[in-house]
């Protein structure tokens, strides 16, 4: 029953996971308290919803191809490691399963707000978003409906190495409705 942002379909159970920092931690840090320290709170957050919208429109037009057997080039300035290996996994799954989204149809942004509340290791930004797919569902090859409906996503942000905000974490669960959350 997911679809739309990332964890698609029975990826959904990798959403949650981070991976270290690694070597790269101490610049990464460096970067991050500058380029932060450049923007106020609504600059952040509104860098934050621009990449969130740029990549969903982007997994939109992936679902609609039926997938991808690796993450699209296009993708990779909007996401970073771990979230981009899960993006990855979740449209060559579409692909290897000849799946795509309803022809003619296209899930949509129900809300995007600002969750500064909600932290996790190393992020500048939280942005918690609800999509509605229910109609626009995954199809097989054969039109029988695979997966549709709602999903609350909780996204995660960090500056990457060349100084971009991108999405490198998150969670993810189906709901019955976008609305009243």
């Amino acid at each position: 029953m997911v679809l739309g942002v990332f964890c698609a379909v029975v990826v959904v159970p990798a959403c949650g996971r981070q991976g270290s920092a690694g070597p790269s931690a101490p610049a990464s840090s460096a970067l991050v308290s500058s380029a932060s320290a450049s923007l106020s709170q609504d600059e952040l957050y509104a860098e934050a919803e621009r990449v969130y919208r740029a990549l969903f429109e982007l997994e939109e037009d992936a679902y609609a191809a039926g997938g991808a057997e690796s993450l699209p080039l296009e993708m990779n300035q909007y996401v970073m490691q771990p979230f981009a290996g899960l993006e990855a996994q979740s449209l060559s799954q579409v692909a290897s399963k000849g799946w795509r989204s309803q022809p003619g149809t296209r899930s949509w942004i129900a809300y995007v707000r600002r969750s500064p509340e909600i932290t996790r290791e190393d992020s500048v930004a939280t942005l918690s978003v609800c999509v509605d797919s229910s109609q626009s569902p995954l199809v097989d090859a054969n039109g029988a409906i695979v997966g549709g409906g709602y999903n609350a996503h909780v996204l995660f942000f960090k500056y990457d190495m060349d100084g971009s905000l991108k999405i490198y974490g998150s969670t993810s669960e189906a709901i019955d409705s976008c609305n009243g959350n």
